[in-house]
């Protein structure tokens, strides 16, 4: 079975100057809130079980939400009662009735993208990997995560955010996943993806990089958030 996870849970702390205390996931892009882009995305794809990782404004989210009618998907949420990072956050969330045998596609919740995720989970789903990152080629990859790859593009590191000014594969925000892995992780302590989680799956299992030159944009700063309202949709 297929099933959608959208990291959601952020402080969004640096939209704070252009939406005030309103939670990131309801920030208004294209007259809809943030988060439904992404909803939208995943009932497209052929994945209309969805569950919210939420934290900051959880209430409020939830209710502004629903369950997810309106776009077609079928919400359940997951919430943090103290800060656990993406990847906690996401190991909590895949204990609200993932399967081990489930593909999970894991999307950031402030990320606009437009690349194929029917291709990507296509090609997991073929691939036998256990995760797959969608990536993709920058001129400056110093806001970004730095993917390393292989020959045949399985992944064999991760370097967070270089210093100096230089074309990089970086990772763009989704991920399609074995259950069985997600569910192998803690799901009561603090992870980063980027630092605790991705760096030992690339040791020690089948990480692949799916590439896709599709544009995305990860709507978290006013600049970024201005720069969604006026050109991505």
């Amino acid at each position: 079975m297929r099933r959608g996870i959208v990291l959601a849970g952020g402080l969004g702390t640096r939209l704070r100057p252009a939406v005030g205390d309103l939670p990131k996931p309801l920030v208004d892009v294209g007259g809809e809130p943030l988060v439904a882009h992404q909803i939208r995305r995943l009932v497209a794809a052929g994945v209309p079980d969805i569950v919210l990782a939420v934290g900051f404004g959880a209430d409020r989210v939830e209710r502004e939400l629903g369950d997810g009618s309106r776009w077609g998907a079928r919400l359940t949420y997951s919430r943090e009662t103290e800060p656990l990072g993406t990847g906690g956050a996401l190991a909590l969330a895949a204990r609200s009735g993932v399967g081990r045998s489930d593909t999970v596609v894991v999307v950031n919740g402030d990320l606009l993208s437009r690349h194929d995720l029917v291709a990507h989970v296509d090609a997991f789903e073929r691939s036998g990997a256990d995760l797959s990152l969608h990536v993709r080629e920058v001129e400056d990859a110093r806001a970004y995560g730095v993917v390393s790859v292989d020959a045949a593009d399985r992944v064999t590191g991760f370097h967070e955010k270089p210093i100096d000014p230089a074309p990089g594969l970086v990772n763009a925000g989704t991920y399609v996943v074995r259950g069985s892995v997600l569910l192998a992780l803690p799901g009561t302590v603090p992870l980063s993806l980027e630092v605790d989680v991705f760096p030992g799956l690339a040791a020690d299992a089948d990480v692949r990089a799916h590439r896709d030159d599709a544009p995305f944009l990860d709507v978290g700063t006013p600049a970024a958030l201005e720069q969604a309202r006026q050109a991505w949709v």
